[in-house]
């Protein structure tokens, strides 16, 4: 509704204006109504009308006063003027001044509403020309604010900024002492139904008007986006103030959308300059969020967590694998537990590392399974499906979960058939071997540890094998002397001791025989 205040100095006066027309009809109503000029410029001043329709000559100011301070003090409020005849020269002063118009009395109904039909107009006028202002100013704010997130945008990727205007503006915009970058991912499962391309717009959408409110507005610094991430440049007075944010921003967004969201924090930067290494140490952390944990705030650290078990992977393996075929599921829960540690100590950072590595050890595990006859499930012998079902993992806890769940699927198929049992024996014997090959291994110790006499376990053994006792042993044995061959410099006579030989020329006639040449003269051929 336009507001409107009457004023005249006398009351019969504005009585008959308030019922000369049908206000509400021209969007209009009186708000306030005055009798002489002091009042009437304490009604403008409080009361903010949009027309003031005053008699020209009042007590205390004149119409002249009233309009000539409005102009100077540039408000907007439309002036129509009501005078005597003989005060009509008077009123042509006051349109020089800015009124719109003047009305001898006494009043005509039909010249008041044209009056106010024009006055209407000209405020209507007025408004789309301040929408006009308004867009083009937050057109112009909003080009200024992009062209500042694309010079950070470069400064990030490391390209220097040729524009020295941007750089002070930045500058300005960026006092520090301290800089900080902030990523921002939230923790989306798009596995499931519940997140669609659509649904993941809306919320990088209110994500970005949080973080718009949480850091533009509160002139803390940028925000943009950059390979779908949330980047933050912030500024701050202290080196701990960025972590803070990170974790308000986090609970935020949690407590709105009812989503986690993972904030990684670089270290602190002196300048724009550093904005490049910056970034860098964020997603550097960012990464580790595999590992960390989702839903989380991560500072900048190089350093991996503490509790290492200090032995090599390759020999955990060896005793989950001794554990799998011969021991309970908590046993073998606690060596695949040992196994985990030290390989989230091994791939810290590389997450895929962590995939790969979970895979192979269990399709190794698996493939020694199945050389000994185990029935195995079929999800556990194809290698794709493994792949499939690691590589869902979103943290190294759930691949550990998933690694840990395909080995008690193998377990319980082992333990629960006792058809397994003699595979279950043929297993540990061939890990025995596999671990003492370097040792002296008779039948007679092999048959003693599967509770057979020697001559039945000789013939299970084959039976099962396809190959004697000794000559199996032979193979293993040589298996690993054409390693050493080939991967080390030692001598002939020290690889015979490795693999269990105390006699260099035996072991050398043992591999000519299962090779056709001397040791010295494979290794020179596979050097070549």
């Amino acid at each position: 509704m336009i507001r409107v205040v009457l004023a005249d100095d006398e009351p019969i006066i504005i009585k008959g204006l308030r019922k000369l027309i049908d206000w509400s009809a021209f969007g209009m109503e009186i708000v306030g109504c005055a009798y002489d000029g002091a009042e009437l410029m304490e009604h403008i001043e409080t009361l903010k009308p949009d027309i003031v329709i005053s008699d020209i000559s009042m007590p205390h100011r004149s119409g002249i006063d009233i309009i000539r301070e409005v102009k100077e003090r540039g408000l907007s409020v439309k002036v129509i003027f009501i005078s005597a005849y003989q005060e009509f020269t008077y009123a042509k002063d006051a349109i020089a001044y800015g009124a719109i118009d003047y009305l001898i009395k006494p009043v005509v109904k039909q010249q008041l509403e044209k009056s106010l039909h024009h006055a209407a107009s000209l405020i209507d006028e007025d408004l789309q020309e301040e929408q006009r202002r308004g867009k083009l100013e937050h057109l112009e704010r909003k080009h200024r604010h992009e062209e500042l997130q694309a010079a950070l945008g470069q400064l990030v990727d490391g390209v220097p900024l040729r524009n020295t205007e941007e750089r002070l503006r930045l500058e300005t915009l960026l006092p520090g002492p301290y800089l900080n970058v902030l990523l921002l991912e939230a923790e989306m499962d798009h596995s499931t139904e519940r997140w669609g391309e659509k649904e993941s717009r809306l919320i990088a959408f209110a994500i970005g008007n949080i973080l718009e409110e949480m850091v533009t507005a509160a002139n803390r610094g940028f925000v943009f986006q950059k390979n779908e991430r949330h980047v933050l440049i912030v500024h701050h007075r202290t080196e701990t103030s960025a972590g803070m944010l990170a974790e308000d921003i986090r609970k935020q967004i949690s407590a709105i959308l009812k989503l986690e969201a993972t904030v990684a924090v670089s270290g602190a930067a002196a300048g724009i300059n550093r904005l490049e290494e910056a970034y860098a140490q964020a997603e550097q952390m960012l990464h580790l969020k595999f590992f960390a944990g989702l839903g989380k705030v991560l500072r900048y650290t190089a350093q991996a967590p503490s509790g290492r078990t200090d032995k090599p992977l390759y020999e955990l393996r060896w005793t989950a694998l001794g554990d799998l075929t011969s021991t309970g599921w908590p046993e073998l829960e606690a060596a695949l537990n040992g196994w985990l540690q030290e390989l989230g100590h091994e791939t810290w950072g590389h997450p895929q590392l962590a995939i790969s590595a979970c895979l192979s050890s269990i399709v190794t595990m698996i493939q020694e399974l199945a050389k000994s006859g185990l029935t195995l499930p079929e999800e556990t012998l194809d290698k794709r499906t493994l792949q499939q079902r690691l590589a869902t993992s979103r943290t190294f806890e759930e691949l550990g979960q998933e690694f840990k769940a395909m080995f008690r699927a193998v377990h319980e198929a082992i333990h629960t058939d006792g058809s397994h049992r003699e595979n279950l024996v043929l297993a540990r014997i061939k890990q025995h071997i596999e671990e003492h090959y370097a040792e002296e291994i008779t039948l007679e110790s092999m048959a003693s540890q599967a509770y057979m006499n020697p001559y039945y376990f000789s013939t299970f053994f084959k039976k099962h094998t396809g190959h004697n006792f000794k000559s199996y042993v032979t193979g293993v044995r040589m298996k690993h002397a054409l390693l050493l061959l080939s991967r080390t410099d030692l001598k002939v006579y020290e690889i015979a001791e490795r693999v269990g030989y105390n006699n260099a020329r035996h072991f050398s006639d043992m591999f000519k025989k299962l090779y056709g040449q001397l040791p010295n003269d494979y290794r020179q051929e596979i050097r070549k």
